[in-house]
């Protein structure tokens, strides 16, 4: 990780549930900025100080990411030094639980598995600890926005909006009497 702890933007979330008992209640959420592509973080590893040039280190990645899925769908683990390991599991299909083995002579294994997924496992030693509470430690967390979502029509179909005011806009307003809930400040696209 670079020294310069650059702020982790955290927004605020209503509970709109109001089934829940704690609906009503606003829950942070990472402010999620845009995805960066192969070749951005391939430029990403250059700028910091990489003997390698970008096209290089680009494709190396790209062999990873060749490489890793075919690994995963072979039941292998794979580490990748002190980030983690990614690895994959089974999602059991609805109702293949199986409670006599003498039913599973001539089962095919695609009736009982409905998805196959690739999991990450950060690494947890101690002198690389990448776990939720560790790397929450290398992170310079900042309030940003309070997030609404809407629906409203374009075209005749519905459609999402997610909604940001700033968290200091948003306290005011509340502290004011006025709204303080969220929304407000544009749309916002991503996921």
């Amino acid at each position: 990780m670079a020294n310069e702890r650059i702020a982790l933007g955290i927004n605020l979330r209503r509970n709109q549930n109001q089934t829940s008992r704690t609906y009503g209640k606003y829950y942070p959420e990472v402010d999620l900025q845009k995805t960066l592509s192969l070749r951005g973080f391939a430029r990403h590893m250059t700028e910091h100080g990489c003997y390698y040039s970008r096209d290089v280190v680009e494709g190396v990645l790209m062999k990873i990411t060749d490489c890793l899925p075919e690994l995963l769908a072979q039941g292998v683990p794979v580490q990748l030094g002190s980030l983690g390991t990614f690895y994959p599991t089974a999602e059991v299909a609805k109702n293949a639980a199986v409670d006599d083995l003498a039913k599973l002579d001539g089962v095919n294994p695609n009736q009982l598995v409905k998805a196959i997924h690739i999991r990450f496992r950060p690494d947890s030693s101690q002198l690389d600890n990448l776990t939720g509470p560790a790397f929450k430690q290398a992170c310079a967390l900042e309030l940003h926005n309070v997030v609404s979502t809407s629906v409203v029509t374009v075209d005749g179909a519905p459609r999402k909006v997610r909604q940001l005011k700033p968290v200091a806009t948003a306290v005011a307003e509340a502290m004011s009497g006025g709204s303080g809930g969220g929304g407000g400040g544009g749309d916002d696209e991503r996921p």
